[in-house]
């Protein structure tokens, strides 16, 4: 059997934990685009992606996925649907512990309509709680949308491996419902 090779984003703000989650998903090396962060004041992170994040996960013998990373700054919107194009889901990664967090989530989910409608999407929390868990959960019910909420560290393996199953499943069961 020919093996199925899919494009799964990681969107979300600056911070959010996405390069992270790249290179500990990837098999190999994880490519990336970091660069000096020079808005240090926001984001106190030494650096940022610029381009974008690319790695690769055989998830079995027929199924490997290709993750790709957006650059989370809102002046780098123009690049986002050239690096979504032909992406089949996306894992939206928010960072808790920053003071607005939330407005990020909706941000982010305004920016990538086609896969929230799709239900092609998982929120996974960086730094949250079971608190903010259900917090994201009623504030998405209030947008009418129902969407995996998952608490994920970026550097656990394990708990991304999960949720991007998760996200598989879930457009697995999109296809099975609109066939």
């Amino acid at each position: 059997m020919t093996p199925v090779h899919n494009k799964i984003l990681f969107i979300g703000p600056m911070g959010a934990g996405k390069t992270t989650a790249i290179q500990t998903l990837s098999d190999d090396m994880a490519a990336n685009t970091e660069v000096r962060n020079s808005n240090r004041d926001m984001y106190d992170k030494a650096t940022t992606t610029v381009a974008m994040d690319y790695g690769a996960i055989q998830l079995d013998d027929e199924q490997l996925v290709h993750l790709y990373g957006i650059p989370g700054q809102k002046h780098f919107e123009a690049v986002w649907p050239v690096i979504a194009k032909g992406a089949i889901g996306a894992i939206l990664l928010v960072n808790a512990s920053q003071p607005d967090w939330q407005n990020d989530m909706l941000y982010f989910l305004n920016a990538f309509p086609q896969l929230v409608t799709s239900g092609s999407l998982v929120v996974a929390i960086n730094r949250g709680s079971d608190q903010q868990q259900l917090q994201i959960l009623e504030l998405l019910s209030q947008q009418n949308l129902c969407l995996p909420v998952l608490l994920t560290d970026p550097r656990d393996r394990g708990q991304l491996v999960m949720t991007l199953e998760i996200l598989i499943a879930n457009l697995e069961i999109e296809t099975l419902i609109h066939e």
